[in-house]
C-alpha cells in the first residue's frame, strides 16, 4: 500500500514540478553522485529531496523498495552493475507492474537511467540529470 501512496505523491510532485509560472524561483539541484538512486532515478532533482523532506534513497530505507536491497546484496553502486540480465526490463524486482504504471504516467523511464550510466558511467548520468532538472529521464 504504501508503494501506491508513493507512487501518487512522485506523480503530484512531477506535475506541479513542471507547472511554471514567471513568478516561479528557480529550484537549486544538489550535484552529489550519492544522490543517484539505485534504480535509474536522481534524488537530488526530486521535489522532496530540494523541499528538505527527504534525503535520498541511500539514506532512507522505504520498506516497499525492492531494488535497494537487492544491489546492497550484490554490492552493486546501481542496477547498471548488474551482470545477471541484459536489460533491466528482464529484472522483476526492477520492473515490477506498479513501477511500470507509475512510469507510464508519469512518461519517464528509470530504464534510461540505468542504461545512461552503463553507456556514459555515473559523471555524466548525474551531469545530464542536474542540467536538465530530472529525477528520471523523460520518455
Amino acid at each position: 500500500m504504501q508503494l501506491k501512496k508513493w507512487i501518487k505523491r512522485v506523480i503530484s510532485d512531477s506535475k506541479n514540478q513542471n507547472r511554471r509560472s514567471p513568478m516561479k524561483k528557480e529550484i537549486d539541484i544538489t550535484k552529489d553522485e550519492n544522490l543517484i538512486a539505485y534504480c535509474g532515478l536522481y534524488c537530488g532533482a526530486c521535489p522532496r529531496f530540494v523541499k528538505g523532506k527527504c534525503n535520498g534513497c541511500k539514506e532512507n530505507n522505504p520498506s516497499w523498495c525492492k531494488v535497494k536491497p537487492c544491489n546492497l546484496e550484490n554490492n552493486y553502486t546501481s542496477c547498471a552493475d548488474c551482470k545477471q540480465f541484459d536489460s533491466v526490463s528482464d529484472c522483476k524486482i526492477f520492473n515490477p507492474l506498479l513501477i511500470r504504471f507509475g512510469e507510464f504516467v508519469s512518461r519517464t523511464s528509470r530504464k534510461a537511467g540505468i542504461q545512461l550510466i552503463k553507456d556514459k558511467g555515473r559523471i555524466e548520468f548525474e551531469n545530464y540529470m542536474v542540467e536538465n532538472k530530472l529525477v528520471s529521464i523523460k520518455k
